[in-house]
């Protein structure tokens, strides 16, 4: 898979359960260009979006976005909006390390960013972020591709619902 973002282009990656959730509610953003789905975090080489293949990472999604249009910050305040927080067993239905929640970073001050504005209540990690591995082409924009299963799937796990729960 090739990834083309300019030279201005930035990158941030976050687990947040289900890549194909945290891709569509990161493409909403002005100033993303971008949200690869794959895999991070783990020890597995050459993890794949097949059962059992893809050991112990877990789901992200790779944010490439433009910071004369949106910064870190507000990125991070997004995630935060998006996940809950409360929950490092997985998110939503999906349960398992594949699925729980995490912010990277790359430097200390990104680190001291996310820190600034994490919720109280939150036990998501924050880590240092490592190799991210994409998933097939065919898993990319899942939720553009198939809209009534991806709709249905955030239904079903009430996601929208527990992330307002927790917004409000």
């Amino acid at each position: 898979m090739f990834i083309n973002f300019s030279s201005l282009a930035e990158t941030f990656v976050y687990s947040g359960g289900c890549f194909w959730c945290t891709e569509a509610d990161m493409e909403k953003l002005e100033g993303v260009s971008e949200v690869v789905s794959g895999f991070t975090a783990g020890t597995t080489k050459n993890p794949k979006y097949i059962q059992g293949q893809w050991g112990d990472h877990r789901e992200a999604a790779l944010v490439i976005y433009d910071p004369q249009k949106i910064n870190f910050k507000d990125l991070v305040i997004h995630v935060y909006k998006t996940i809950d927080y409360e929950d490092n067993e997985g998110q939503f239905c999906d349960r398992g390390r594949s699925y729980t929640p995490a912010i990277y970073y790359k430097t200390n001050e990104e680190k001291q960013t996310i820190l600034s504005v994490t919720p109280k209540s939150s036990i998501v990690p924050i880590e240092k972020e490592s190799k991210f591995y994409p998933v097939r082409l065919e898993h990319q924009d899942y939720y553009k591709k198939q809209t009534y299963k991806y709709e249905y799937y955030r239904f079903l796990c009430r996601r929208d619902k527990r992330i307002e729960e927790l917004n409000n």
